[in-house]
């Protein structure tokens, strides 16, 4: 059923998640690590609303 968009919009920051399970970290961090190598993260609903994709770019 994809992200909320409420939380798509923050969903790269720090502490930002409805889930009971982890502390909202990982995206966060993954952020940072395809940041620091000059790259791009994003993620995206699905038209069809079965789910959420994640893309990143990095430069090569």
């Amino acid at each position: 059923m994809g992200i909320d968009k409420e939380i798509l919009q923050k969903l790269f920051r720090k502490f930002n998640t409805k889930s009971f399970h982890g502390m909202g970290l990982g995206l966060y961090i993954s952020k940072n690590i395809v940041n620091a190598h000059g790259g791009k993260i994003w993620a995206e609903n699905n038209p069809d609303n079965t789910g959420a994709t994640f893309s990143f770019r990095l430069p090569l």
